[in-house]
C-alpha cells in the first residue's frame, strides 16, 4: 500500500516538473522571438537615423533646396515608430518571465534612438526654423518611491502630446536605468536634474510637478504659429 502511495506520488511530481519545464521552455522560445523580433525594429530604426542624419547633412549643405518639408515628414514618420517600438517593448518586457536581460539590452538601444532623434530634432529646427514649430521635452523620471508624481506627470504629458501630436516631441529617461545607460547620467549632469520629475523644455530646465495648467502656459510662450498656440494657450 505503501509502495503505491510512493509511485502516485512520484508520478504526480513528474508530471508537475514535465509541466513546469515544457512551459518554461516555451517562455523561452517566445522570448527568443520577441527580442529576434525587436532586434529586427531596432535594425530599422539605426537605419531611419542614419537616413534623417544624411538628409541632413545636405539640407544644412545646401545640397537639397527646399526639402524641409520633405525632411519634417519622414522625421515624423520615424518618430511615430519610435513610439509605437517603445509601447510594444514595454508591454512584452512586462510579460516575460526568461531572458529579461535582453530585453534590458533592447530598451538600451531604444534610450539611444531616443537621444540620436533629439538631437536630430534640435538641429532640424535650425536648418528650417520657418518649416517646424516643435517643441522637445526630455522628461526624466524614477520609480514611484522616489518620485511619487511621476505617474501624474506623465499623465499631464501625455494629454498634452495628444493634443499637440507632432509640434510636441516628449523623450523619457528613467533615472534606474542611468546605471545600464550612462547617457542618461551624462544628460542629468548637464541638466544639473538633482530630483523628479524634471522637464527639459525646448533646452530650460523645469524641476519637480508641473500642473497642467502651468505646463500650458509654458508650452504656450515656445510656440511661434498662432495654429499651434490656439490649440494650448489659454
Amino acid at each position: 500500500m505503501r509502495d503505491m502511495k510512493k509511485r502516485r506520488y512520484l508520478f504526480a511530481f513528474i508530471i508537475a516538473a514535465a509541466l513546469f519545464f515544457i512551459g518554461f521552455f516555451f517562455g523561452f522560445l517566445i522570448d527568443l522571438k520577441r527580442v529576434d523580433y525587436f532586434d529586427q525594429l531596432n535594425s530599422a530604426q539605426e537605419l531611419n537615423i542614419r537616413s534623417l542624419q544624411l538628409q541632413y547633412e545636405l539640407l544644412k549643405g545646401d545640397v537639397v533646396n527646399n526639402s524641409c518639408g520633405a525632411f519634417q515628414f519622414l522625421f515624423n514618420k520615424y518618430i511615430t515608430e519610435l513610439e509605437n517600438n517603445r509601447e510594444r517593448l514595454d508591454s512584452y518586457s512586462k510579460q516575460s518571465e526568461v531572458k529579461t536581460e535582453n530585453f534590458d539590452t533592447l530598451k538600451r538601444q531604444y534610450v539611444l534612438s531616443q537621444i540620436n532623434f533629439w538631437a536630430i530634432a534640435r538641429n532640424f529646427k535650425k536648418a528650417c526654423p520657418g518649416s517646424s514649430d516643435m517643441v522637445t521635452v526630455l522628461y526624466f523620471f524614477s520609480n514611484n518611491k522616489v518620485c511619487p508624481t511621476c505617474d501624474n506627470q506623465a499623465t499631464i504629458l501625455n494629454y498634452y502630446k495628444s493634443t499637440l501630436e507632432d509640434n510636441l516631441l516628449i523623450f523619457s529617461f528613467d533615472d534606474q536605468f542611468s546605471q545600464t545607460e550612462p547617457l542618461i547620467s551624462m544628460l542629468e549632469g548637464i541638466y544639473d536634474v538633482k530630483s523628479y520629475p524634471t522637464l527639459v523644455i525646448n533646452n530650460k530646465v523645469y524641476p519637480d510637478l508641473i500642473g497642467k495648467e502651468n505646463l500650458s502656459n509654458i508650452l504656450c510662450s515656445e510656440y511661434q504659429s498662432n495654429e499651434t498656440r490656439t490649440e494650448i494657450c489659454t
